[in-house]
């Protein structure tokens, strides 16, 4: 009962950071003068992510085994490796301008895992004994850290053909008018 209610209230706090966060990161993309809440955003983003990794560390002594059992645990664990993605730059010194693309993603991840869609899922079930190996525990996680590079990876080249596709017509509508 101590970890449901752990796992519950580090839920709710990763989730009201984040959706805090993300409000932050769009007013700062419209309005850049507004530099010092970019600083919050970051530190919002920290909060979320030890909240998450609390709840990971909480789901995993509480089932005895590693939280990816069922949907809901694998989102979560989606979106701290989104996480993880988002601080690889910042650990880097460099500009992060990924935080554009692993902040939304994040916050919609987690949104399904938390929304009352799976409600039936938040219960953490037995695996059978085929699924306790270690290695395949090693695999499954390795394969969602996978599946969070690639999602950022196509929603950046995404964001890249739209941005040419912008610059294009903005050049050819320019030229045309000269004509």
């Amino acid at each position: 009962m101590l970890f449901a209610t752990l796992e519950h209230i580090l839920t709710h706090i990763s989730f009201s950071t984040i959706s805090i966060v993300i409000t932050i990161h769009f007013i700062t993309l419209l309005v850049r003068e507004l530099g010092g809440l970019r600083d919050s955003s970051e530190k919002g983003m920290m909060v979320t992510f030890f909240s998450i990794t609390g709840f990971l560390v909480s789901r995993w002594a509480s089932s005895g085994h590693f939280p990816l059992s069922n949907l809901y645990e694998s989102l979560i664990f989606l979106s701290w490796a989104l996480y993880i993605l988002h601080t690889i730059p910042k650990i880097q010194n460099s500009k992060n301008d990924l935080s554009t693309i692993t902040t939304p993603s994040t916050i919609l991840t987690q949104g399904f895992a938390t929304s009352g869609l799976l409600t039936e899922m938040h219960q953490s079930t037995i695996l059978v004994p085929a699924l306790q190996s270690q290695w395949l525990m090693m695999h499954v996680s390795m394969m969602l850290l996978s599946y969070a590079t690639l999602l950022c990876g196509s929603l950046l080249s995404a964001a890249i053909l739209i941005i040419r596709f912008r610059n294009n017509f903005h050049f050819f509508s320019k030229k045309k008018k000269m004509f």
